[in-house]
């Protein structure tokens, strides 16, 4: 799970991706996970790629009156499915397949991603949807002062 829907959601796609560089940084330099070398593959897909589709989901589900928590769920849900479908690209380019290119290779990465980041992703929609209610319910006021507008529809 990333974590860059809430952070979207909240601060919007410009801060999640400062946030997402530090801890991208942090993870290749404390943890040795993902690593300096691919951290700009890394940065695009997950403080990129996953938060500006988060953020836009969210607002269009808005505008569309969707419900709200229905709204933070598929925004969560469907940046963080976005995030690994970006990775399996990145790795299809980078190790195109002997037969069949890029394209078969992209399909291979997704096959490999989908059956453990599919219940991922939607668990972390339902966190997400959670943690809003929760902030909802004990931070109304720094929602607000956050422009998160959580009021009825």
């Amino acid at each position: 799970m990333t974590g860059t829907g809430l952070g979207a959601i909240l601060f919007g796609p410009t801060a999640v991706t400062i946030l997402g560089i530090i801890v991208l940084l942090f993870q290749a330099i404390l943890l040795a996970h993902g690593g300096l070398t691919t951290l700009g593959a890394n940065t695009f897909s997950m403080a990129i790629a996953g938060p500006l589709l988060s953020y836009g989901l969210y607002l269009l589900c808005k505008k569309l009156k969707v419900n709200r928590y229905v709204g933070i769920f598929l925004a969560s849900f469907l940046g963080d499915l976005f995030t690994y479908c970006i990775t399996s690209i990145q790795l299809a380019i980078a190790y195109p397949s002997a037969e069949g290119g890029i394209l078969a290779s992209a399909v291979k990465f997704l096959g490999v991603f989908a059956p453990t980041q599919l219940p991922l992703a939607v668990l972390e929609g339902i966190l997400t949807v959670l943690i809003m209610i929760a902030l909802k319910t004990y931070a109304n006021q720094e929602l607000q002062m956050l422009r998160v507008n959580m009021e009825e529809r």
